[in-house]
């Protein structure tokens, strides 16, 4: 410790003579953690009337308020294992280094990547955010916006509450049980449609919206997909046709994502290519919700208005400045993903050219996705089994043929949420490949059957299982139609 401390020193001193480094700062926000450090531990023990915990509320009010007035306003924001006030990283001293770690853990075991005070606190402000945060449980994907929603029910809206941010390295680093992956899925599919709908919602209000969430949630989308790729497939299952756009966006970057992941893709392209996926609709949100969603055919000027929407993407997104340098594949995916082999989609072509390999990639996913899923024009959506056969039949002339390849092989001859009907008379739903590439057509089903209690029983099967005999147990006979049956195949992902 003494070593680092004397490195951590000579560090500042280079800093300062740079005309970085603001001591005061750095001093308050030291005596800052270990007040915040001592409250949190006092609020484990006591109540809010106890007189220990109200003289270290006091303590810690006086710093807090100290450091909001000096500055304007406060950021504490955690950045892998530091701890940075507003925008610098806050060296720990030798005597101050169990407030530091204690105060780092704790809100990184929460989830908890930044908390900003907009203005100064009183006792019952501080008090409340004190007790709502060491309420939340550990390691719940939530806790920054169920925080955030308590304090806004208080009345509270000068305290703002961020995630904490996963960055590339550190997701390897996770461990966590199949049942953690899966229910870690849910909760970033569901917040990924909801990221979406509010970067949209702020973009038609004030035409700025934050989308470094959107990064997040496409690199733990990635983190995911290594850990448990059908579970995440079949998550794409779930399908909403009163909310298509933010919806249909997630299951385009899943899909895209997975077909990156077989082609053998960095992480860092990975990611680029889920927020292309996440994004390439976004030019939707200029059209009027009439022509969006009507229900029968469009006239030429609305087919018209409709085709626009790439081009329209592609300005919304340069705008946004919170994505940092915009990598262009990023841009060009969302151009391109309306463009056939043949260049005859659109948006039209000047002159030719060869169509990016993102634009190919979402182009695949965004179709495959469109089919599948019911719309405000079409209620019922062709089988998995339906719209792969369609894709196929277009052909060369309409997708890459390598890529159409790829994702064949990773949704499969039956693909992941195909409803089946199996030789022994009972219903089945594939969610999961044999690794095989020789027993693609024998992958691992749920049985569609109740439980005791009457809900979904998910028990499961392999096709690829023999008797004693060597001779198969269960053969599929047909893909069946999960609409005509009435089966809601997300519940067997949920």
């Amino acid at each position: 410790m003494v070593v680092n401390g004397h490195k951590m020193e000579s560090q500042e001193v280079r800093e300062r003579s740079k005309g970085v480094i603001d001591f005061d700062l750095f001093k308050m926000g030291r005596h800052l953690i270990v007040k915040m450090h001592t409250l949190i531990k006092t609020s484990q023990v006591y109540d809010a009337k106890n007189t220990i915990f109200q003289q270290f509320l006091q303590e810690s009010l006086q710093s807090l308020n100290a450091l909001i007035r000096r500055e304007g306003e406060l950021s504490l924001k955690i950045v892998q294992e530091n701890l940075f006030i507003n925008r610098q990283r806050l060296r720990y001293s030798i005597e101050g280094f169990t407030s530091y770690k204690f105060f780092l853990t704790f809100l990184k075991n929460r989830l908890i990547g930044e908390i900003i005070f907009r203005k100064p606190l009183d006792d019952l402000t501080l008090t409340a955010f004190i007790y709502d945060l060491i309420g939340l449980k550990e390691e719940e994907e939530r806790n920054a916006d169920l925080l955030s929603e308590q304090l806004v029910h208080r009345g509270i809206s000068w305290i703002e509450v961020n995630p904490v941010e996963v960055f590339e390295g550190e997701a390897e680093r996770m461990t966590l049980s199949k049942e953690g992956i899966q229910k870690m899925g849910k909760t970033t599919y569901f917040e990924s449609i909801r990221t979406i709908k509010e970067v949209i919602t702020q973009m038609m209000r004030t035409q700025h919206a934050d989308v470094r969430k959107l990064k997040l949630l496409a690199l733990r989308t990635v983190y995911l997909l290594m850990k448990d790729e059908s579970h995440m497939l079949g998550l794409t299952t779930i399908k909403n046709y009163d909310d298509y756009t933010f919806n249909h966006s997630v299951n385009v970057s899943i899909y895209s994502m997975a077909i990156g992941r077989r082609l053998g893709f960095s992480k860092k392209l990975l990611t680029d290519l889920g927020i292309a996926g996440f994004l390439h609709d976004i030019g939707k949100a200029k059209i009027p919700k009439e022509i969006l969603n009507k229900p029968g055919k469009l006239d030429e000027i609305e087919w018209g208005i409709i085709k626009n929407h790439p081009l329209q993407g592609v300005e919304i997104v340069l705008k946004l400045k919170q994505l940092g340098g915009i990598n262009p594949r990023i841009v060009m995916g969302i151009f391109d993903h309306h463009l056939k082999s043949s260049l005859s989609g659109y948006p039209k072509l000047f002159r030719k050219t060869k169509v990016s390999l993102f634009g190919r990639i979402i182009q695949i996913a965004d179709v495959y996705d469109a089919l599948s899923t019911p719309r405000v024009y079409r209620k019922e959506a062709f089988t998995p089994e339906q719209a792969l056969a369609i894709m196929l039949k277009d052909g060369e002339t309409e997708y890459d043929p390598i890529l159409l390849k790829t994702f064949i092989g990773l949704v499969g001859i039956y693909p992941i949420g195909s409803l089946v009907l199996l030789n022994t008379n009972e219903m089945g739903i594939v969610y999961k490949l044999n690794p095989d590439s020789q027993l693609l057509n024998r992958p691992q089903v749920i049985l569609v059957e109740k439980d005791d209690k009457g809900g979904t029983s998910k028990k499961s099967i392999d096709l690829a299982e023999t008797d004693e005999k060597g001779q198969f147990k269960w053969n599929i006979v047909k893909p069946l139609d999960p609409y005509k049956y009435h089966i809601d195949l997300a519940k067997y992902f949920m």
